[in-house]
């Protein structure tokens, strides 16, 4: 085996780890989101209004 080959095998190995770990990372996003009930929280309200935001709630008007 030569240093061209070696290096496509590497490589490939380090895709096929990224593209596995994009996977199960958006599998378990779709588990998170299936456990909120399909509801989105934005970050945004969550930091301008605390975790009330996550319940619907804000803390004013």
């Amino acid at each position: 085996m030569d240093h061209t080959t070696g290096a496509i095998l590497i490589f490939g190995a380090i895709a096929a780890g990224a593209i596995i770990m994009f996977v199960l990372e958006r599998r378990a996003a779709a588990k998170r989101l299936e456990a909120r009930g399909g509801r989105e929280i934005d970050v945004a309200n969550l930091i301008a209004f605390g975790s009330a935001a996550g319940e619907g709630k804000k803390t004013h008007e």
